[in-house]
């Protein structure tokens, strides 16, 4: 066992309320229609948020418990987080993003270098590619050597090919340093592609059927397309 999570929070016009458990390896989705509670999940595992019940254990550690009354600061955490808006200084550069969140040069080199972004350390952040100021992101959040990694959407704002292309680098940075990591994506398709498990979240509770019933809509949505390209190839044949 590595993550456990048994908490509630209230939301609005429902509350989060979840008991799941999480291996110690690999990427794990979180999935869901938006304003589910997928993002709230990861703010409580973070500690940026407090429960309203229930706990979050980390390994041998209690990060969160409601009734004893402990809740450990996010920095007194040992977690990476990688958000949906780049939270880069723009006033640095890449390395001196990387170096915000470690002492250790190497150690900045190394992540720079696995993630391919070595070449780009001298250039700010607006003078590079989406994709690679979110490469540097993911570096700074594993510069504190955590062992998990949180990612909300980190991906979203990238086209399909870049997006394809950090996925792959993502698998292989969990793999390479073996650190579990959940990652909350609206994207199905990266959700298969990347993790090892998929937990679906539909107004704060854990959902049996929605991811089903999303891919069968998927799959009438490919068959009206091709009939509909059909009749059209035919429409201009006339």
């Amino acid at each position: 066992m590595s993550l456990l999570v048994s908490a509630s929070k209230r939301l609005g016009k429902f509350t989060l309320d979840v008991n799941i458990t999480l291996p110690g390896s690999g990427i794990h989705a979180v999935v869901g229609p938006s304003g589910s509670g997928k993002s709230t999940l990861l703010r409580l595992i973070t500690g940026l948020e407090t429960l309203d019940r229930g706990f979050i254990r980390f390994q041998d550690s209690v990060w969160s418990d409601r009734q004893t009354g402990i809740h450990l600061a996010p920095w007194q955490r040992p977690v990476g987080m990688v958000f949906q808006d780049l939270d880069l200084f723009p006033h640095l550069t890449l390395l001196d993003n990387v170096l915000f969140a470690t002492t250790e040069d190497s150690w900045a080199e190394y992540l720079m270098r696995s993630l391919d972004v070595w070449v780009l350390r001298s250039a700010k952040p607006d003078q590079v590619s989406g994709g690679e100021r979110q490469r540097c992101a993911i570096c700074q959040a594993l510069a504190r050597k955590p062992r998990l990694l949180l990612l909300d959407e980190p991906f979203s704002a990238l086209d399909v090919v870049t997006r394809h292309s950090l996925g792959k680098v993502l698998v292989e940075t969990a793999a390479r340093m073996d650190i579990p990591m959940v990652l909350v994506t609206h994207d199905l398709e990266e959700a298969f592609t990347l993790a090892e498990s998929i937990l679906t979240l539909v107004e704060g509770r854990v959902s049996d059927d929605w991811l089903e019933r999303r891919i069968a809509e998927m799959e009438r949505d490919v068959v009206k397309s091709r009939e509909l390209y059909r009749m059209m190839r035919d429409e201009k044949r006339l």
